[in-house]
């Protein structure tokens, strides 16, 4: 009667271990297209910088380079707007890159993953002690990814400051 007792529980702990460590497996999996999936979405916030400070750089129109690859061909000229803040009602723009009324300004695939962003001009302000024109422009990027085999998505969502003036171009993310 004692052997079958510790065979029991013997066979017991043997199912648990086995039980766990599946357990952790699938957490493992979980946490891994977590990861991905939101590396998919700031690779998508790193291209939505790149087109903004393309298109402040290049003066006149969002550059041909980016359209097709990631801004949709559809989609290029209310981008341009979105950047540049004009008309004046783009600026801060509702629409959205997934969900009701969806209309990306950058539409990546990166690995499994779909990635729409959103790029909203928030406003602009002369830079504080600088020339008259050296402004900052603040944009909200908002990016995210999808993947259809899992049902996974991850989604990001940044401000940038970006100066523009005579001398100095940049974009740097702000921090919440």
């Amino acid at each position: 009667m004692t052997v079958m007792m510790i065979m029991l529980m013997t066979g017991s702990l043997g199912v648990a271990a086995l039980t766990m460590t599946g357990l952790e497996n699938s957490m493992a999996g979980a946490i891994r297209m977590v990861e991905e999936g939101t590396d998919a979405a700031e690779s998508c916030v790193g291209m939505s910088v790149n087109v903004i400070q393309g298109t402040m750089d290049s003066g006149n129109g969002l550059p041909a380079i980016f359209v097709g690859p990631a801004v949709p061909a559809t989609a290029a000229a209310i981008t341009y707007q979105e950047i540049i803040g004009y008309p004046f009602p783009i600026r801060n723009n509702p629409d959205v890159a997934v969900g009701a009324g969806n209309a990306p300004n950058i539409t990546m695939a990166v690995n499994n993953y779909l990635v729409n962003g959103d790029i909203d001009f928030l406003y602009s302000k002369p830079r504080a002690g600088s020339d008259p024109d050296t402004l900052d422009f603040f944009y909200r990027v908002d990016c995210t990814a999808a993947n259809a085999a899992t049902g996974a998505t991850s989604r990001v969502i940044a401000v940038f400051d970006c100066l523009f003036g005579t001398d100095s171009d940049s974009c740097k993310r702000r921090s919440a």
